[in-house]
């Protein structure tokens, strides 16, 4: 075989063109990964997501040891935008209620301009077989840290930080939940709604919303 030969043939399972770096084709194997969840959503499966980046499965398990690996670097992707996103939003406000409200609506956008990823990152259908963890998870986690750093640099005591995080990442998920299902209302209102609640506390709550007796009349 000539030179030109040599040149002309490819790695087998790699799609034709110059070759790529590792991140390169990590990226374009989430990029897939990606367009096959929005297609088949819960039940996409490897052999789905190899055949939308055009490689070879064997090209697509070199880089991601099953399913859960894949889902769970979509959730570090996408909790990193979202990430971003938020840390955007909050520059543009100067009050602490507004901060918090760009949060939740950051959140609640991304959801509905994804709501396969999100059905999927959310839930992460392999994570009780390993250590892997969901898009909220991960959030939450990432709250967390921002909480309990803040928490410890006013002098109050950061336990709190790691079951508050989960509250409102895990209330906002069920919200949200409801939300898509229903579709009863705008996303904005949803997002002012759970301002409210989350920025106000119980103080939110109408007298008497525990007052059983009045609620069975």
């Amino acid at each position: 075989m000539n030179s030109q030969q040599q040149a002309g043939r490819r790695e087998r399972g790699r799609p034709p063109g110059p070759g790529v770096t590792v991140e390169q084709r990590r990226a374009e194997l989430l990029d897939a990964a990606e367009r096959a969840i929005r297609v088949r959503g819960t039940a996409v499966s490897m052999a789905d997501i190899a055949r939308e980046a055009g490689y070879a499965r064997s090209a697509l398990y070199a880089m991601f040891a099953d399913r859960a690996s894949v889902l769970t670097a979509l959730s570090e992707r996408h909790a990193e935008r979202i990430y971003v996103a938020i840390a955007d939003g909050m520059r543009l406000v100067p009050e602490p209620r507004g901060r918090f409200r760009v949060t939740l609506d950051v959140l609640c956008r991304w959801v509905e301009a994804e709501p396969q990823l999100y059905r999927v990152l959310s839930r992460h259908p392999l994570a009780d077989e390993g250590p892997d963890r969901g898009l909220f998870d991960v959030v939450s986690a990432s709250l967390e840290s921002l909480l309990r750093s803040t928490l410890r640099a006013s002098g109050a005591d950061p336990a709190p930080a790691a079951p508050w995080a989960r509250a409102m990442v895990g209330s906002m998920a069920a919200a949200v939940e409801w939300w898509l299902r229903e579709d009863t209302m705008s996303r904005d209102s949803l997002v002012e709604h759970l301002t409210d609640l989350f920025w106000d506390g119980g103080a939110a709550l109408p007298p008497g919303w525990l007052d059983v007796g009045a609620a069975e009349s």
